[in-house]
């Protein structure tokens, strides 16, 4: 986590400083639009699209891990009771006798 986050910052801070060194204008046309927009402004666009992007795809695999985690925080709660539960049974179980009924 701590590598991903790292790596995410370098990433990040490089993006900026290549973004601050190139402020030509430039024109980018994407699907018949045309932008007319300085390089710095279309490279910090790109990289947060990026980001929305990776968040958006690790979006589900969360999810479905907090789904599972709290789904075995209700059974484990369940077998903490059960557990308790027969050891009371077994707590006020109480023993017959055994009588030797051979003399």
């Amino acid at each position: 986590m701590i590598l991903s986050l790292l790596i995410g910052f370098i990433l990040g801070a490089a993006a900026i400083l290549f973004a601050l060194q190139n402020t030509e204008i430039v024109a980018l046309t994407f699907l018949g639009w045309q932008f007319t927009s300085s390089l710095a402004l279309l490279v910090l666009v790109s990289v947060g699209v990026g980001i929305l992007i990776s968040i958006l795809a690790s979006l589900p695999a969360a999810l479905s891990t907090s789904f599972r985690i709290m789904g075995l925080k209700k059974q484990n709660k369940e077998l903490i009771h059960e557990v308790q539960t027969h050891r009371q049974a077994q707590a006020t179980e109480q023993v017959a006798p055994v009588v030797d009924l051979r003399t």
